[in-house]
């Protein structure tokens, strides 16, 4: 059940409507880079709100969004420098 609330939206803080959620999916999207690492990203919503009695211009409610983001990055091995507590190899 919706709860009233206050967020900020164009610089001010405005009444909203706090809505419960629940996640239908949470997919990563998933990006090869030239260098052949590999980078996973999965968008995670916090919370949502929708500003009370505004409205975007072709009558739609106005969201806002607190989201966050999940990244799991797979570098290609070839680029891998020493671990911790290894011995860097000499350069000559």
């Amino acid at each position: 059940m919706a709860r009233r609330t206050q967020v900020p939206y164009e610089g001010k803080m405005v009444s909203a409507e706090q809505l419960e959620f629940e996640p239908e999916k949470e997919p990563f999207t998933v990006y090869r880079l030239e260098d052949g690492t590999v980078l996973k990203l999965k968008t995670i919503l916090g919370s949502v709100a929708r500003l009370v009695d505004r409205y975007k211009p072709d009558g739609e409610p106005i969201y806002v969004l607190s989201i966050g983001g999940m990244p799991i990055i797979e570098v290609n091995p070839e680029l891998r420098g020493p671990t911790a507590g290894e011995p860097q190899a000499k350069k000559e």
